[in-house]
């Protein structure tokens, strides 16, 4: 396990926040015109970003949030929360953006979003909102860009500006609106060619490879990543996978049965980077990042109380 050590190196995390309307389970699409009540329900901040930046917090890590949230109820929880030293978050004028996320068992979950106030997030918000930091050593996650529409055309030369100033850079690109076309294949490939830590979960990765074989995939994904990069594809209950310098290494969780899969890849993030800001090895980042996501997922509804897993583990 990480010492409970604060990360000697700043982690930032750029991307959306907004609002997640939790509901669940929900195994049959109702009726139209009808109405059903679900056992299970939460009302929490939300977005791949601001899901990251929050673990980041519980864990005591050097971290901030760079985003913005709409000016409503939903708006004003966002910048509660994130109102540290390290933090960026901006107040724009509307409505902020929500998701519904509709569980699914055992373990799947599905999205509904409306944009709000994220289609104002572009490239040059970003650059904006981090005039004045220190990006020299920073370890800078560019979380969720499909995510936001207005940064897409954007997004690499977010990441090169990022880079230039001396970040090292990992993305969690997301998903993009519907389906992966042509175009967005190609946006997310020049993504990870200007990358040096590719998080992607199993689906991502099959779409942007186009194939479901686990050798092919990496390779395919290594061949995109710039040399020395590292690949990590999250894979659910199975655990995670990471590649770089020719190796790979595997790491498989420990049995959950968990009610709320929601944000449970950026759980992860949260735990690679903040592994990864203490200079721990490769394998130890995966350990520690299936840890902290486990750890999480097992929650319901999600606490905000610092995570201590070294203490958990310690015999009774």
């Amino acid at each position: 396990m990480a010492p409970a050590t604060e990360s000697p190196r700043a982690i930032l995390v750029l991307g959306n926040a907004n609002l997640d309307v939790i509901v669940g389970h929900v195994d049959t699409w109702p009726e139209r015109g009808t109405e059903s009540f679900f056992p299970h329900g939460d009302l929490r901040i939300g977005g791949s970003a601001a899901n990251t930046a929050r673990v980041l917090q519980r864990l005591g890590a050097r971290s901030g949030l760079v985003s913005a949230h709409g000016g409503d109820f939903a708006g004003a929880a966002i910048g509660q929360a994130f109102a540290g030293v390290r933090d960026r978050v901006a107040s724009l004028s509307g409505p902020t953006g929500f998701t519904v996320g509709l569980l699914h068992r055992p373990s799947e979950r599905t999205f509904l979003s409306s944009v709000g106030h994220l289609d104002r997030l572009d490239a040059g918000f970003f650059r904006g909102a981090l005039d004045g930091v220190a990006l020299e050593g920073a370890l800078v996650l560019l979380s969720g860009g499909f995510a936001m529409p207005a940064l897409v055309d954007g997004h690499r030369a977010l990441q090169d500006f990022l880079r230039d100033r001396g970040a090292e850079l990992a993305i969690d690109p997301g998903w993009p609106d519907g389906d992966w076309t042509d175009t967005e294949l190609r946006q997310a490939r020049a993504w990870l060619a200007a990358s040096d830590h590719a998080l992607l979960n199993d689906k991502e990765a099959a779409a942007i490879t186009g194939t479901g074989d686990l050798e092919a995939m990496i390779g395919a994904l290594t061949d995109a990543l710039p040399s020395g990069a590292t690949l990590v594809i999250k894979r659910g209950p199975r655990g995670a996978i990471a590649h770089r310098a020719g190796r790979t290494i595997e790491v498989t969780t420990q049995a959950l049965d968990p009610v709320d899969t929601v944000g449970a890849g950026d759980a992860f993030n949260a735990g690679y980077l903040d592994a990864r800001a203490k200079g721990m090895s490769l394998r130890a980042c995966l350990e520690w990042a299936v840890a902290v996501a486990g750890h999480v997922v097992s929650e319901f509804p999600r606490a905000a109380s610092p995570i201590d897993l070294a203490r958990q583990s310690e015999p009774a």
